[in-house]
């Protein structure tokens, strides 16, 4: 999943990055590695809307958090806004219509949170700098041309630690408390319904995707639907060929899918890891 940090999208905004003359790092991620941004889910309930236990999160209303592994109730992954928060639970709103998300299971397991901002839980390095694997890396050949941000590909050298679940970019300044978040990679991406699919349906017509999407791979939609591909999806189709849909899927509704040749998750072995930037329109991100 390729997401902007909050803070950094607004400092782009304010003139607070300069992607080409900043100091631009790129660092590997274990997200199940407990920080100020990243929290365990110990529970997400089938309801309307779906509310997430995380014990003492910390984090705010109208923070987004981007969450994958949820078991169970897979509705609950992807990028939500935060609504209601108590102590251990806050409830998903979509972060576009305000729609309360719903449930699609019972919650079985497992389940990670990534605030994203804006509040201070989801801004600067230290954040998340307890779950970064390896040494961060400084990007080379940055460009950003009409909003298109890219750099040369990355090589992290004799990687060994946890598993690597993502990656993410940051302007360092030297200090872990002032180096701003900029964006955040999991190999998934969101999948929007552009029009409602009606029961039994073998097409659904979503927006653009960014990325490829295996045959065969299960989509579980945010109104709680789920639609199984029925062939291969590559980058920029808009209309995904499924099996027939055993229940309507609505206009709106969003999915996490996992990136076609992604290759993350990453068990480190001790040798080098190499991410390869996307080459498409967007690069690395686009603005």
């Amino acid at each position: 999943m390729t997401c902007l940090f909050e803070l950094g999208r607004e400092q782009f905004g304010k003139a607070g990055i300069n992607w080409t003359t900043d100091t631009i790092k790129c660092a590997l991620l274990d997200i199940n590695t407990s920080t100020t941004a990243t929290k365990a889910i110990t529970g997400a309930t089938n309801a309307t809307p779906i509310v997430v236990t995380a014990t003492s999160h910390g984090f705010t209303n109208g923070d987004i958090v981007y969450i994958q592994d949820v078991g169970g109730n897979l509705a609950a992954n992807g990028i939500w806004k935060i609504a209601n928060q108590a102590a251990n639970t806050f409830e998903l709103t979509n972060p576009v219509s305000a729609a309360n998300a719903v449930g699609s299971a019972a919650y079985t397991s497992g389940g990670v949170a990534i605030n994203l901002g804006p509040s201070a839980s989801g801004d600067f390095l230290n954040d998340i700098s307890g779950a970064v694997v390896g040494s961060a890396v400084t990007l080379t050949s940055p460009t950003m041309v009409q909003g298109v941000a890219d750099a040369a590909d990355v090589t992290f050298t004799a990687v060994s630690g946890a598993s690597v679940e993502g990656f993410f970019i940051y302007k360092d300044t030297g200090t872990a408390s002032t180096s701003t978040l900029i964006m955040l990679n999991t190999g998934k991406f969101m999948v929007t319904a552009d029009a409602a699919a009606a029961t039994s349906a073998t097409s659904i017509v979503v927006e653009p995707i960014p990325g490829p999407i295996a045959n065969s791979t299960v989509l579980t939609f945010s109104d709680g639907k789920t639609a199984t591909l029925s062939g291969a999806a590559v980058a920029g189709d808009r209309v995904l060929t499924v099996s027939a849909l055993a229940s309507g899927v609505a206009s709106g509704a969003r999915a996490l899918a996992p990136v076609s040749g992604s290759n993350l998750p990453i068990t480190p072995n001790g040798g080098n890891i190499t991410i390869t930037f996307d080459n498409g329109t967007n690069k690395i991100f686009k603005l």
